[in-house]
């Protein structure tokens, strides 16, 4: 028979076995639950970095995009635009710099002093007077022309600093314009304006002469009066055509049309004009409408105009150049159908006009003959290209 103290000692064995396995399990319980703590407290480390990574990456997308829309801003515009650090040497610039700079590539550039592409001594002070000032913090603005490889173009030209973290410039960005047609413009009109103040004196010093002459050889203050208004209109009419050329040119057939509706008083085959429209200068524009005038004025008064079958027919025709010589203008007057006339027996304005005049402005041979079936005019004269600057009024016109 098992004895009773065996027994006892056999429970408390078990008794002590159970409480260390209660309490092995209780370890083990804590440990788990302080690895279910780390697992946890790992997973949520895991998701802040896959978050904070997730918002890095985007981040970066972002600056990379933003990156290249400046690049491709930087290479697609028009404008010149380079970064350089404050002792003006170019450290970036866009992608026609090179070929604005007379470089290959952008490489030839980069670490040269950007004032050294400014060879022009006002262009370079002003290039050096704007670094100086974005060194300083200011924004500077200024016209400068850039010459390479002989030819010259101008531009409008800002200069900024570029500030740093601390809120001092540390580089320097130049963003630069052509203006090179606008200053070619502004060029042209400075030269329109000073020829169209020439052509007004050449104008005003002809006014005085006619003046001048038509009081020296009138008879009366009346005729000289009626002499001199219809002298100034022909020229106002001759001013109007050159209107039309800008003040540098006139057109031949404007300037008969002109005659035509003065003295053919609208009446049908009063004149018969036939010829190709012909350029004319100022000068010989003006000459020609006074003499029109003169011209049309006497065959009313005493030619073919001063009776109804009468009529006037006006030709011109070029003769082509030949080599190395001007086209020559053939131009002829002559009166049909009018009563009987004589050569005149004193030599009034109107003849010295076109005798001198004429002759001089167009620097041709003149002839004015009397036959008894009405006065004739001929003469021929070179017809020089015009000069530039009424080329330079067509264009502008």
């Amino acid at each position: 028979m098992v004895r009773r103290e065996d027994l006892e000692a056999e429970n408390a064995r078990l008794r002590l076995l159970l409480s260390q396995a209660t309490e092995l399990a209780d370890s083990e319980m804590r440990r788990n639950a302080r690895l279910n703590r780390m697992v946890e407290s790992g997973r949520i480390a895991a998701e802040h970095s896959a978050t904070r990574l997730a918002s890095a990456e985007e981040l970066n997308a972002k600056l990379q995009a933003s990156e290249e829309f400046n690049r491709r801003l930087l290479w697609t515009t028009n404008d010149f635009v380079a970064v350089l650090d404050l002792d003006g040497r170019l450290i970036t610039l866009s992608e026609n710099g090179p070929s604005i700079l007379g470089l290959v590539s952008a490489a030839g550039a980069l670490g040269q002093l950007w004032v050294d592409f400014w060879i022009c001594p006002d262009s370079r002070n002003a290039v050096l007077s704007g670094l100086h000032s974005a060194r300083l913090g200011r924004a500077n603005r200024f016209q400068a022309e850039l010459e390479v490889r002989g030819i010259s173009t101008w531009w409008d030209i800002a200069v900024t600093s570029i500030h740093g973290a601390d809120e001092r410039p540390e580089r320097i960005l130049a963003v630069a314009r052509d203006i090179t047609e606008l200053k070619t413009t502004e060029a042209r009109q400075t030269l329109l304006m000073q020829e169209l103040a020439h052509r007004m004196k050449n104008t005003l010093a002809l006014v005085q002469a006619v003046a001048a002459q038509t009081l020296r050889n009138a008879v009366s203050l009346e005729t000289a009066s009626d002499s001199l208004s219809a002298r100034l209109l022909a020229l106002a009419q001759a001013h109007d055509v050159l209107v039309q050329g800008s003040f540098a040119s006139a057109s031949l057939s404007a300037l008969v049309g002109t005659a035509v509706s003065l003295h053919g008083d609208g009446v049908p085959g009063r004149f018969r004009v036939e010829g190709p429209d012909v350029t004319l200068n100022a000068h010989q524009g003006m000459t020609l409408a006074l003499m029109l005038h003169e011209l049309g004025t006497n065959a009313t008064k005493y030619g073919s105009l001063s009776t109804p079958a009468g009529h006037v027919a006006v030709t011109w025709h070029v003769v082509e150049a030949r080599p190395e010589g001007d086209p020559v203008l053939c131009f002829r007057w002559e009166e049909i159908g009018g009563p009987r006339v004589a050569p005149p027996t004193r030599t009034g304005f109107g003849t010295r006009l076109i005798a001198r005049s004429l002759a001089h402005s167009f620097g041709g041979a003149v002839t004015l003959d009397y036959p008894a079936s009405g006065a004739v005019l001929t003469f021929e004269s070179p017809l020089p290209p015009l000069p530039a600057e009424a080329q330079i009024f067509q264009r502008a016109s």
